[in-house]
């Protein structure tokens, strides 16, 4: 991984990743299937990036973070970042499971960055407040839909992650149908 000081910035949009999509593909042990598979959008590379609070998550759960040097690692201490991490901690931080999602947030706001969570609620509020926000499924879809994944790797590796735990709208097997369902392929 890198440090927000050391890393390049590609061009193309930026990711900032919350703990459930990394936890579950570091359970499958698909971390590089996922890095893959976001890589790039519309052929531009992505830049990807995660907070020090997620990591510490994945860790809280005895996962390994290596692999996950795809990602850079955020802290959320800048001013602007500290004002935006107050208002998300009351927004979606009811639970203590839930600050990982506030930091990655908070910095998505501050930076205009998609916050990729997969957690409803959060999504919902992150939407109300006018931020964009996608799930783990939409990552996959988009690759899907960009050529660089077929329907069948996307709907083994979606399975993977629902045997992991992952909940998931749609069943196993199911990606692709889910997917047209709702406009994403």
């Amino acid at each position: 991984m890198t440090t927000d000081t050391e890393a390049t910035v590609p061009q193309g949009q930026t990711l900032v990743w919350d703990t459930s999509p990394l936890l579950h593909a570091a359970r499958a042990d698909k971390v590089d299937i996922l890095a893959d598979i976001a890589a790039q959008w519309r052929g531009v590379p992505r830049r990807h990036v995660t907070t020090a609070a997620v990591l510490d998550e994945i860790e809280h759960h005895r996962l390994p973070v290596a692999g996950l040097d795809w990602l850079e690692v955020v802290h959320v201490d800048g001013l602007d970042e500290l004002t935006a991490l107050v208002e998300w901690m009351a927004r979606v931080s009811g639970q203590k499971s839930n600050q990982g999602e506030a930091t990655v947030l908070a910095w998505a706001e501050v930076h205009g960055a998609v916050a990729v969570v997969d957690d409803l609620d959060a999504r919902r509020a992150a939407r109300k407040a006018g931020l964009e926000v996608w799930g783990a499924l939409r990552v996959v879809a988009e690759s899907v839909k960009d050529g660089r994944t077929t329907e069948y790797a996307a709907t083994v590796f979606v399975d993977a992650l629902i045997d992991t735990g992952a909940r998931y709208p749609c069943p196993r097997g199911g990606f692709v149908a889910w997917a047209k369902q709702n406009s994403l392929l």
